[in-house]
């Protein structure tokens, strides 16, 4: 009868592949994305830089906002300027690799206050997002937060990211609100990137296959019993 008996090569496949199954998220690039490392409602939160105007966080249980991440989120017009001009908003500079993709994530709503319509413009770099904030009948806070994401392939080693609210058809009533804001390498689509040390055990793995396949034309023995 005869035998295969199978070798190393299998094992040392089985290495690289576990190196290449193990993939980790891509880290966020943005500090406080989620306002959670802030509490004031009017000292500027931590990791930001304010536009035009001075305020802080607000507590989803403030006013019953539904939740959208953690307990705090940022108004553009909230305790410190309730009155916000256009072009008042926040602002964050990231070190970025020129000519690799990111991809922005957040959410955004508004106060909601009847009748009233805002316009949310984000900025990625000189790239230019609008988003317009249109109240509903869910009530004042009350209108649950929508996900966007945009995508962005950098110019520059540092971009600057900004929310601002470009207008309202009733300044001060509608103000926009953000939160959970990420920034990540994403290869355009938001994918997961390896870690170092995943790369680390890829190539082990690769040079074990290679290794064993030099020492060995045949991959395996034949035996008679």
């Amino acid at each position: 009868m005869l035998v295969f008996e199978k070798k190393t090569i299998g094992l040392a496949f089985a290495t690289a592949t576990l190196g290449m199954a193990s993939p980790a998220t891509a880290a966020s690039l943005i500090i406080n994305g989620d306002f959670e490392a802030s509490s004031s409602p009017t000292a500027t939160p931590t990791g930001w830089t304010n536009i035009g105007h001075t305020d802080g966080v607000i507590a989803y249980s403030a006013f019953g906002t539904p939740a959208y991440n953690g307990n705090f989120y940022y108004d553009i017009g909230g305790f410190g300027s309730p009155t916000p001009a256009p072009g008042d908003g926040i602002t964050q500079t990231v070190g970025t690799n020129i000519g690799s993709n990111y991809i922005l994530t957040f959410g955004y709503s508004g106060e909601n206050t009847n009748g009233v319509t805002s316009v949310l413009d984000v900025l990625i770099g000189s790239v230019l997002t609008s988003f317009t904030i249109i109240s509903d009948a869910s009530g004042l806070f009350k209108k649950p937060f929508t996900t966007a994401s945009i995508a962005y392939t950098a110019t520059s080693n540092l971009t600057q990211i900004s929310f601002v609210q470009s207008s309202s058809t009733r300044i001060g009533f509608n103000d926009a609100l953000v939160d959970g804001v990420d920034f990540s390498l994403g290869g355009g689509n938001g994918s997961a990137v390896p870690e170092p040390g995943i790369w680390a055990m890829m190539i082990v793995g690769f040079g074990l296959v290679g290794g064993a396949m030099r020492r060995r034309k045949v991959p395996t023995k034949l035996s008679y019993t």
